[in-house]
């Protein structure tokens, strides 16, 4: 029976916040910093660094251990505001950012408001965890500068055309990246804000 309640515990009743610290306190989140993820990440940073040059503000949803702040670098941002809804993820992405322009803060992209206004926010592969996706980026959208763009990921899946349709719906298109590894398809969106 204590096997049966300990299976209760840990995957019915565990609240996201929970099963995220469990999945990065374990590593599975390590792949990310493999070479199948760079080809997103480096169009990320590729369309950064021409559509807002010099030194944008820029807040990632989802931005678990600070990777793309990390590939940024901070030369390439005036202010980064990275959230997470794990805690583990966020104290790693403080640790590592060394850099004073950088904050961290634990938060769900579903409930979050944000401190001031930014030239890019960022989705990189967590809008699809949100409870409701296009209405998450409306109102996240509203945060952006006039001119602001959102830049979002999407890994191929059964759902991924949905969710595009979706948001086609909401946002104009300004550009788009098909990214192919051995891991997978990846299609990254710029969308105006505003």
């Amino acid at each position: 029976m204590n096997t049966l309640i300990s299976f209760i515990k840990r995957k019915v009743f565990r609240i996201n916040r929970d099963r995220w610290n469990y999945q990065y306190g374990k590593g599975l989140w390590d792949g990310l910093k493999a070479l199948d993820e760079l080809a997103r990440f480096s169009v990320i940073v590729g369309y950064v660094k021409f559509l807002k040059p010099g030194q944008p503000d820029i807040l990632e949803i989802g931005c678990g251990e600070g990777l793309l702040q990390q590939r940024l670098q901070s030369q390439n941002y005036g202010r980064y505001v990275g959230t997470d809804i794990s805690d583990l993820a966020i104290q790693k992405a403080a640790d590592d950012a060394g850099d004073t322009k950088c904050t961290y803060l634990v938060a769900d992209m579903d409930t979050y408001k944000p401190e001031g206004q930014f030239d890019l926010i960022i989705f990189n592969e967590v809008i699809y965890y949100s409870k409701h996706p296009l209405k998450t980026l409306q109102r996240l959208a509203t945060y952006l500068k006039p001119d602001g763009l959102l830049i979002v990921t999407i890994n191929d899946h059964k759902h991924s055309a949905k969710l595009w349709a979706d948001i086609k719906d909401g946002f104009p298109l300004l550009d788009e990246t098909t990214t192919l590894t051995t891991k997978g398809t990846c299609v990254c969106k710029v969308l105006r804000g505003n």
